[in-house]
């Protein structure tokens, strides 16, 4: 509680302080601190045809949860359900300071009430908290922001707080991120660790697969834009180890290591502004995506070999308007199976669904700092049974529909 209380006193208003240094400042050199405050009260009420999987009180919407009949052959999950709620309200800290290194300095500090988990509902946590060294032809990111397979450049505008997940990646790490630019192109190395979004294995959700294989998430991309158009390219390696022992107590060092392909595009005019993404990837859960590995070839001491799941995520987003805004949301994702037969567990998200697909038009009102928006999210799941390579087989399609409406205010 001091922490926050700390953390609101400074960022309450725009502030400049100036820094104390032993040299003069030298001409045309901006020798100070500032800090601006902005964020948003934001209020969701939503109702859905069914129960679904979904974060954070089923407020981050993912796809709606297969049929589970009681004994007369009734669905459970079959029934509405609704919920309001205001945890994703947020407040940040945007500063610029003086030069450092020969680089212009910038950063931020980001936070929202929707918790670590759905243990930690309304609690204060963290989501952005970088600093930024820009020199002429170079960036250097240091902390918590979007993994590099967010690329902010291209990201759904829904009003779902899911931003197109599971289509589309959703997940922050600490990073350190390093871009290089020349003429309308960028290129970004990333190595990347994982924090409240995790990798899932045999001890559950954790970070610490990936801290024990001692290796960083790497991540390289390609972006141009020149004019109305945006596009990019990139390539995405992990490794994690998902144990240290075997059943037996034998110590073990087998890792999966993983791969993601992405290509995306954003071509923007008057009033109009068309994105869209493909991902082909291994073991992705972690993004809040379809995907993950499993368990092949168990020998007698115990010792596992591992398999990845093949996914791909495929999304398209078109928006028109200005004070008066409409959407509409296409997305798909495939699961392809695994690349060796399976022999023990699955670890991830969805290995029982063959496919996912959403349709959610949306309109936006905007007049001064409110935004009052509609969007009507229609997404459907094909359950079935794995075969031993993962392929879902005899399955049927489940679906939810969700109507919700979202009030902001900007300040």
């Amino acid at each position: 509680m001091k922490r926050m209380i700390v953390f609101f006193v400074m960022v309450s208003c725009s502030v400049h302080f100036p820094v104390i240094a032993d040299n003069d400042t030298l001409p045309g050199e901006e020798q100070g601190f500032s800090v601006s405050f902005r964020g948003f009260v934001k209020t969701d009420y939503w109702i859905d045809s069914r129960t679904v999987v979904a974060a954070r009180e089923d407020l981050f919407l993912l796809y709606p949860a297969g049929k589970k009949l009681d004994d007369n052959g009734v669905d459970i999950y079959g029934d509405p359900v609704f919920n309001f709620s205001a945890i994703t309200s947020r407040v940040a800290g945007h500063f610029t300071g003086p030069d450092a290194f020969g680089a212009r300095v910038s950063g931020m500090i980001e936070a929202d009430f929707s918790g670590v988990t759905d243990a930690d509902i309304n609690g204060f946590r963290l989501r952005h908290a970088y600093l930024n060294l820009s020199w002429e032809r170079w960036d250097l990111l240091l902390g918590q922001w979007w993994h590099p397979l967010f690329s902010p450049a291209v990201v759904p505008a829904v009003v779902s707080l899911n931003t197109g997940a599971p289509f589309q990646p959703f997940i922050r790490n600490p990073q350190a991120s390093l871009t290089y630019h020349h003429a309308n192109s960028s290129w970004l190395l990333s190595f990347i660790g994982q924090r409240d979004n995790s990798s899932d294995g045999p001890q559950g959700v954790s970070p610490n697969y990936l801290r024990t294989a001692v290796m960083p998430n790497v991540h390289f991309q390609w972006s141009r834009k020149a004019g109305n158009v945006s596009k990019g390219l990139a390539a995405d390696y992990k490794t994690i180890r998902p144990r240290l022992v075997t059943e037996s107590n034998l110590y073990t060092d087998n890792n999966i290591s993983t791969f993601a392909l992405m290509a995306y595009g954003r071509v923007t005019g008057s009033n109009w502004d068309v994105k869209a993404k493909t991902i082909y990837g291994q073991n992705l859960s972690e993004h809040l995506m379809l995907g993950g590995y499993a368990e092949t070839r168990i020998d007698d001491e115990g010792f596992v070999s591992y398999t990845p799941l093949n996914h791909l995520s495929s999304w398209a987003n078109v928006l028109y308007g200005d004070r008066v805004m409409a959407g509409i949301f296409l997305g798909y994702a495939h699961n392809f199976g695994a690349d060796e037969q399976i022999a023990g567990e699955s670890y991830g998200r969805g290995e029982e669904i063959a496919y996912v697909y959403r349709l959610a038009p949306s309109l936006r009102f905007s007049s001064g700092n409110i935004e009052l928006c509609a969007e009507l999210e229609y997404t459907a799941a094909a359950y079935g049974e794995p075969d031993n390579k993962g392929r879902v087989k005899h399955h049927e399609e489940v679906a939810n529909t969700r109507l919700l409406f979202t009030a902001f205010y900007y300040f």
